[in-house]
């Protein structure tokens, strides 16, 4: 976001007076504290230089940065909502004001306590964020807030490594870049006072993306985004010099150009290998010059652009082994192939040699996950159909002395992630089921493998089991009427909430306290399911339709919380919500997932005419003459294949399209992942076969657009190019139909700047208003 001149004298004065401090300014200067960060003074941390014993010179031990903090600047989202009298209807701003937690892990030794992230953002204003470590007593619900609150600054990524010492990623660092910490706590953590200041273990040119810490503390892993066969340091040298030349040009020689919202320049995510070791005043330092895996392959690991080290690295129960997952970037296969492989490292052996694992498939394999108590098993999830980025995952079990078996050949749901209980014996699954992310138990997976569900309903993640207790586990939990918290469960069954930071927020606004699901006959009679979600003031009088169309397409609308498209933000306004799981949605089956290949224009559609009428039966308060359609990515390809077809389209006073393809054989030559186009039309290319392009093209029935619409376009989406919303601007404004161009400059396929999300909320909403009035 920009900043105005006096915002950035106020920066500047920061920075030049020697504050390392990063400040996103905020428009109102609150005089409250928190009641969870005391009233400070600054504080100046002067901790002795530690000795350099690494060779490496990227790898000096430093302490941490000096740190200023404004206290009359912090307030709690809790004390800003109690502050207001009368409830309100909820609305985007509230939604991005929730602290978001994640990420809980047990104390590694006894299981007392849990260590979790909590992300705030600034009050009231949303002009800044900070992410921060808490701890929790699990027997007397004692909270401490463990790192200190600066706005701009985001802890992340963070180990338990023995009893009171935590490593994590944050860019803390007086360079701003991530690097890893150290945080050491007392043997009374509930007696903490203060927050603890971490001690700075790196201090590389470059950030530090990822990082995963071994069983022993003996070893670690993080990534940097490198040239092919240069180091860091050389990196570094050759980014400098091409700043120097002023000279902005990129040269290609194979696709990927670009991915997702970035021009693929060169860099790659790396993965470097070092040993640790604790000194005699308790800092862990690095012990051995780190060693990148990949160094002369042009490729990354984690794999763009949303890989990531926690589940795609792997540390074997000795730490003497480290399995990774990596694309085939080498060439341009890398964009029309979903070939993911996993690769292991045998650290006892020098060299640090890659094997292959996984190359008999040609399919995606990926998050490996080495078993707790034998080094030479491993599970991972796996494809089977090529080029299919949304077949279904199954887990299978590598045993160095067997080939690869699959865990459970019998289901038809994917497994979306997998975690090893203690004993190395069971495994938790997450798996998405009819639009719940739910939790099962397999047990004795070299028996019996018998498969039990624990958690039914809303959505479920980060699994963590308990040190001592495998039938234990701490978890987030969301739905679509409560955002994130964090849950144990506990080896009686019970579950019960751990968090609540979120409370007092959520008691001052007014939200549907309902979500129905419900089925209907859709296309071919096949059963397909849906959700309602009325509005907040209730069902006693007529109310407009906001219908929503889900993206993907091979996802669902599920039963969880969202920060860009939230159910709650349209029925908080007065809409009721209607949003169908059509034929090509996932966690109904992997044949009904399949069903939409080749068919984008028409079993979707007909389910949403189909979903639409039994809605407006079933709920007879929507007012139909009051409906709008709205849809993002797949959903607005889909609302502009509406836009052409009067029979659907006329039953909307208005359309509502968030980077929608309008020419799909135009848009197949320019978007990013080829795989994913040619498979969903059945294995094509548009040259050599353009007629099954142009089947399902919105852009051929422009001639029989007629509602008013509302197109949305981030310029960094790479996936679906702005031109294609571009486009359908212009043939409204030429065809003289009412309509908005809402153009994102620096946004890409998603909106994620908050003061953005708010205006998109603002602008979506006023445009239903005028038509659905």
């Amino acid at each position: 976001m920009g900043l105005d001149c006096k915002k950035v004298l106020l920066f500047s004065a920061f920075f030049l007076s020697g504050a390392v401090i990063v400040l996103i300014p905020c428009v109102v200067v609150i005089a409250r504290r928190s009641n969870n960060c005391p009233v400070q003074t600054t504080t100046t941390v002067t901790t002795p230089p530690l000795t350099i014993v690494t060779t490496s010179p990227l790898t000096i031990m430093t302490t941490s940065p000096t740190t200023t903090w404004n206290a009359s600047d912090y307030q709690s989202n809790s004390e800003y909502y109690q502050s207001l009298i009368n409830p309100r209807n909820f609305d985007q701003s509230d939604n991005l004001r929730l602290d978001r937690l994640s990420s809980p892990q047990f104390h590694p030794i006894n299981g007392k306590s849990v260590i979790y992230l909590r992300r705030r953002y600034h009050m009231p204003d949303l002009r800044g964020s900070t992410t921060t470590l808490h701890w929790l007593d699990l027997e007397t619900n004692t909270t401490v807030q463990l790192t200190r609150p600066i706005w701009g600054i985001h802890d992340q990524q963070f180990f338990w490594v023995d009893n009171n010492t935590i490593l994590f990623l944050s860019n803390r660092a007086s360079s701003d870049l991530r690097q890893i910490f150290q945080l050491t706590l007392s043997a009374n953590v509930a007696q903490t006072a203060d927050f603890i200041d971490p001690i700075q273990i790196t201090n590389y040119p470059l950030n530090i993306d990822n990082l995963l810490v071994n069983r022993q503390a003996s070893r670690l892993a993080f990534s940097c985004q490198v040239y092919p066969n240069l180091t860091i340091e050389e990196t570094v040298d050759r980014q400098m010099a091409e700043k120097a030349s002023d000279r902005s040009i990129y040269q290609f020689d194979k696709i990927f150009v670009r991915h997702w919202d970035e021009y693929m320049t060169g860099r790659r995510h790396h993965p470097f290998l070092v040993q640790i070791a604790r000194q005699s005043n308790g800092i862990f330092n690095f012990s051995s010059k780190p060693i990148d895996v990949l160094f002369s392959v042009d490729s990354d690991s984690p794999t763009r652009p949303f890989g990531d080290a926690k589940v795609q690295w792997s540390f074997s129960a000795t730490g003497n082994s480290f399995a990774y997952t990596r694309q085939y970037d080498e060439t341009s296969a890398v964009t029309w192939t979903t070939n993911l492989d996993i690769w292991t490292v045998d650290l006892s052996i020098p060299g640090h040699l890659s094997v292959c694992i996984t190359c008999d498939n040609v399919a995606t394999d990926t998050d490996p996950s080495y078993s707790p108590t034998d080094d030479s098993i491993l599970v991972y999830r796996s494809h089977s159909i090529p080029g299919y980025e949304s077949d279904q995952f199954k887990v299978k079990i590598y045993n160095r002395s067997s080939t690869a078996i699959i865990v459970l050949d019998n289901g038809d749901r994917s497994i979306q992630a997998v975690t090893w209980s203690r004993d190395g014996q069971s495994l938790y699954l997450e798996i998405g089921e009819e639009a719940d992310n739910v939790i099962y138990y397999l047990s004795n997976i070299f028996t019996d493998r018998s498969i039990i569900l624990l958690i039914r309903n809303g959505t479920s993640h980060n699994v963590n089991v308990h040190p001592i207790d495998n039938l234990k586990f701490v978890f987030t939990h969301e739905s679509i009427l409560e955002p994130a918290n964090i849950y144990l469960y506990s080896s009686n069954g019970s579950i019960r909430p751990l968090t609540d930071h979120n409370k007092v927020l959520l008691s001052k606004v007014k939200m549907s306290i309902v979500a129905d699901k419900f089925s209907f006959s859709g296309y071919q009679n096949d059963t397909v399911w849906g959700w309602h979600v009325p509005p907040a003031n209730g069902t006693d009088s007529s109310a407009p339709l906001a219908f929503l169309i889900h993206g993907g397409p091979q996802s669902s609308w599920y039963d969880a919380w969202s920060y860009r498209w939230n159910f709650q933000s349209f029925s908080s306004q007065g809409y009721a919500v209607i949003a169908i799981n059509f034929h090509g949605s996932d966690s109904y089956g992997q044949n009904f997932t399949d069903s939409i290949i080749g068919q984008y224009g028409s079993f979707p559609y007909e389910d949403l005419k189909l979903g639409l009428s039994y809605a407006l039966n079933k709920f007879p308060y929507i007012n139909s003459s009051r409906a709008a359609a709205l849809g993002a990515s797949y959903g607005g390809f889909m609302v502009n294949w509406i836009a052409g077809h009067p029979e659907m389209s006329l039953r909307f006073k208005t359309l509502i399209c968030h980077n929608g393809a309008l020419d799909t054989r135009a848009k197949s030559y320019s978007t990013d992942e080829l795989w994913f186009n040619e498979h969903d039309v059945g294995n094509f290319t548009p040259w050599d076969n353009p007629a099954v392009y142009e089947e399902f093209n919105p852009v051929n029935h422009v001639a029989n657009w007629t509602q008013p619409m509302l197109i949305i376009v981030g310029a960094h989406d790479y996936r679906i190019p702005e031109t294609q919303g571009i486009g359908s601007f212009t043939a409204l404004q030429r065809r003289g139909i009412p309509s908005r161009l809402l153009y994102f400059p620096t946004e890409n396929h998603w909106v994620l700047n908050p003061l953005h999300s708010v205006a998109w909320y603002e602008e979506v909403l006023g445009w239903m208003r005028k038509y659905t009035s």
